[in-house]
């Protein structure tokens, strides 16, 4: 097998192996065996096989290589292809003040989102004060292990937190892509969250596209706690998230207001929750029911909606029981019964999962699962899988 993410793990850690006589090595080896039929009724057989790894030189704990891949033989016949989800070199001074990130990364701060293969700085300046800056190229959209050109897309984004008592924290951050000079994504954020007392909690958040000069989203947010209750309520309007040049910017964008509310109670052994999610449209509105409960082996949860999109009930369940030690069986299970408001039909939806998981080393883990769904495009749709996951030096 010729795997371009291999050849790059070697590449990036052989540097390392001949500077220094001392290493480090961590990370885990994950594979997965999947046996599936198609529409045709065809076996197929999928195989994963993953990688996380770090590298850190023992003399110099402030320098790794990090990276997290996976390889993949899917169908019949197939090739081999490879997806690279981060490979970065990582550096950060001695008091951890200052840090630089190179390479293939997932970031998620504030309105900067995506994998990206950038550079990206950090900084603390102060002791309430976080800094980092981001600036790089887009990952291609299926991990390759490529990089694109700079007119292919570019981002460029910063973040700021500050604490501005052991209270509350502001964070305030900008985002842009570009492509051929044009700028297709540019937006800013703020946030404010903490809490009001010791048991009350409190998050805000507002998304303003700067492109468009309209509200991407707002987000505001309080959660209660008291005693063995806890309660919460929420208000979102989010407007999807659509490039400048998108075809989909073609149609209409509505943005849509949803209202959550929920509560739990801690009654010994067993958590019981009830939630409501009303959704609401430019034209329709949804309105969704939960009612779950819950104990440290399983949790089994009923779903009520009406609405946008027809009626849906379901219920669903899962077991998570140790027979032994280190031998636990999981059971998930679920059946709704919905309409599709488009062609007036009703239908019902049955899955089903059994599997077993055994750790007969504790680097080791060894999982085995069986899943089958019931519709109405398969009568007995059953599948198969086993995972073997091994860690080392964690």
């Amino acid at each position: 097998m010729k795997s371009k993410a291999s050849l790059a793990i070697l590449l990036l850690t052989l540097p390392v192996f001949s500077a220094v006589a001392q290493i480090h090595i961590s990370g885990s080896l994950h594979s997965s065996l999947y046996a599936w039929e198609n529409a045709a009724q065809n076996q197929q057989w999928d195989y994963y096989q993953g990688l996380r790894l770090r590298v850190t030189p023992e003399k110099h704990a402030n320098f790794y290589v990090q990276t997290n891949l996976r390889v993949a033989r899917r169908g019949d016949p197939s090739d081999w292809e490879e997806r690279v989800y981060n490979t970065y070199l990582n550096w950060r001074s001695t008091n951890r003040r200052l840090e630089f990130r190179l390479g293939r990364q997932f970031v998620y701060y504030g309105v900067i989102n995506g994998t990206v293969d950038a550079l990206q700085v950090a900084a603390r300046p102060g002791k309430n004060f976080n800094l980092k800056f981001i600036a790089g190229t887009d990952a291609p959209l299926d991990r390759k292990l490529e990089i694109q050109d700079w007119d292919s897309g570019n981002v460029f984004g910063g973040y700021l937190s500050y604490r501005i008592s052991g209270d509350a924290k502001l964070d305030v951050s900008y985002f842009q892509r570009s492509r051929r000079d044009d700028i297709v994504w540019q937006q800013l954020g703020t946030a404010l969250t903490g809490k009001i007392k010791p048991n009350l909690y409190y998050q805000g958040q507002f998304d303003y596209n700067l492109g468009t000069s309209e509200l991407q989203g707002l987000r505001s947010r309080l959660t209660y706690y008291r005693d063995k209750w806890s309660f919460s309520g929420e208000f979102n309007r989010q407007k999807p998230r659509v490039y400048e040049d998108s075809y989909f910017n073609i149609f209409e964008l509505e943005a849509f207001n949803q209202f959550r509310c929920g509560i739990t109670y801690d009654a010994g052994n067993y958590q019981l929750g009830l939630q409501n999610l009303y959704t609401s449209y430019e034209e329709d509105n949804s309105d969704v029911v939960i009612l779950t409960a819950g104990t440290r082996w399983g949790t089994v949860g009923l779903v009520y909606q009406n609405g946008f999109a027809g009626d849906n009930t379901g219920l669903y369940g899962e077991i998570r029981y140790d027979i032994v030690r280190d031998l636990t069986v999981k059971i998930r299970s679920s059946h709704y019964s919905y309409e599709r408001r488009s062609v007036q039909l009703s239908e019902d939806a049955t899955s089903f999962s059994g599997g077993l998981q055994y750790r007969p080393t504790r680097p080791l883990l060894l999982q085995a699962e069986i899943q089958e769904s019931i519709n109405s495009f398969y009568d007995n749709d059953v599948r198969g899988l086993f995972r073997v996951n091994y860690s080392f030096n964690q």
